[in-house]
């Protein structure tokens, strides 16, 4: 399991897998489900961003889609600012 899933689910007695949450940054989803939908939130805000970073170069998810993703579900709630200026460098 990738250290990012380990802090994403630590919270929550029914764990998302990896592979469902690459596949909801790529389809650019949103669960509505509950615990699924905390979990996402909880990945673009406790997450270290070199975690993140990892996590989206191990299936293949670009930063471009990486910031359209929180751009669209995540920043209205919750802003990560060390992302939001690893976006700016790029």
């Amino acid at each position: 399991m990738h250290g990012a899933l380990i802090t994403v689910n630590c919270a929550y007695s029914k764990g998302i897998t990896e592979e469902k949450l690459a596949e909801l940054l790529k389809k650019q989803e949103f669960p509505e489900e509950y615990p699924y939908n905390e979990q996402v939130e909880v990945f673009f805000s406790e997450v270290p961003v070199s975690a993140v970073v990892s996590f989206c170069r191990k299936y293949g998810i670009t930063m471009e889609e990486l910031r359209r993703y929180y751009e669209r579900f995540i920043k209205p709630n919750f802003r990560n600012k060390e992302l939001e200026e690893l976006w700016s460098i790029l």
